[in-house]
């Protein structure tokens, strides 16, 4: 279940951030509500979830994880002089790198591959990959806070 709620996670940011821009606004979730759809599907089919389809789901979560560039790009360029938008945008990138490192140690299965049967109770890939999806969750729930504080800050449509 954890999987579901993290297809949503981007909605917040860029509703807020987006909030002078109607169209942009539809564009982006629907787009973002497409992609985690897909992995909604993808995550309950049993065809899709043996280790053939592996690579295949590791490459939709990143997909998922870096469908933030787009409007994140478009948000910096919209707002180029507010410094806030800069500290999010670090913020959000640490998100996706943390996410990335994840991604890597689950697909390659280290550290289990190069000593089998020593990582079964703790240390193991999925594990692995899980506390870097926890450190991601955190960066983006600042990024998300930091975006409605400054939308907030200026209700006139421009951060």
């Amino acid at each position: 279940m954890p999987r579901f709620i993290a297809t949503g996670s981007l909605i917040p940011q860029v509703y807020y951030a987006f909030s002078c821009h109607p169209n942009f606004r539809l564009l982006y979730l629907s787009s973002i509500s497409i992609l985690g759809l897909l992995a909604i599907i993808t995550l309950l089919s049993p065809a899709l979830s043996t280790p053939r389809f592996r690579p295949f789901r590791a490459n939709l979560f990143l997909a998922m994880g870096s469908s933030a560039v787009i409007p994140a790009t478009h948000v910096l360029c919209l707002y180029w002089d507010h410094p806030n938008v800069f500290v999010a945008l670090g913020y959000e990138i640490a998100t996706a790198l943390s996410y990335f490192v994840g991604a890597t140690f689950y697909v390659s299965r280290v550290p289990e591959r190069w000593k089998p049967g020593a990582f079964d109770m703790a240390g193991h890939s999925h594990q692995i990959f899980h506390v870097f999806v926890v450190f991601g969750a955190l960066a983006h729930c600042v990024t998300t806070l930091l975006i409605i504080d400054f939308s907030r800050a200026s209700p006139s449509c421009g951060f």
